[in-house]
């Protein structure tokens, strides 16, 4: 697994898990018949996790703590459930390392964000151009002109979205979604 050298750093690394076994559990002691936990259940737990981290990340700012997401979690899920002890429908999907920003992070320059507009819907979801998705993402991740954005584009992608830390995510999260059967229930 890559490892950051701020993650083995910070003073405060927290997993944030989706725990699906908990209700479960609960609804069997109590005399009920539960169905095998799904693919929805574990998405629902994602998105409780992640709510968790992101209140964690507003406290911390409030404190006057910096944070950051790994995203690291997703790679190696069996090792990773392994190392925290998670039983099955227990899923590390969040990383969170808090700690005490230099005057050089604070500093430093925030990456831009997507224009509202490309990004917020009205009413239904509207696919926009792609030449504009190009140019837009291409302006976010590097300061070319749009008539490099291709090529922005393609170093993106090859660091990115077809690097072997990428399929290992891809790989160790499909295998754990075969662990959340669907049961059709």
């Amino acid at each position: 697994m890559r490892r950051a050298p701020f993650v083995s750093a910070a003073p405060l690394l927290l997993v944030f898990c989706a725990d699906v076994r908990r209700w479960w559990r609960a609804f069997a002691a109590a005399g009920c018949a539960p169905r095998d936990p799904g693919v929805g259940d574990f998405l629902l737990a994602t998105q409780d996790a992640t709510i968790a981290a992101q209140n964690a990340v507003v406290a911390a700012e409030a404190l006057g703590l910096g944070s950051c997401y790994v995203g690291d979690i997703l790679e190696h899920g069996e090792e990773q459930r392994r190392v925290l002890g998670c039983p099955a429908y227990v899923v590390p999907v969040v990383m969170l390392a808090i700690g005490h920003p230099t005057d050089q992070q604070r500093a430093r320059r925030k990456p831009p964000r997507f224009d509202l507009g490309q990004v917020v819907c009205e009413d239904r979801y509207r696919e926009l151009p792609v030449g504009e998705v190009s140019d837009a993402i291409a302006a976010k991740i590097s300061s070319a002109s749009a008539s490099a954005g291709a090529e922005t584009l393609r170093h993106f992608c090859a660091r990115k979205w077809d690097s072997d830390f990428s399929r290992e995510m891809t790989r160790s999260v499909r295998a754990t979604m075969e662990g959340f059967p669907f049961t059709g229930a």
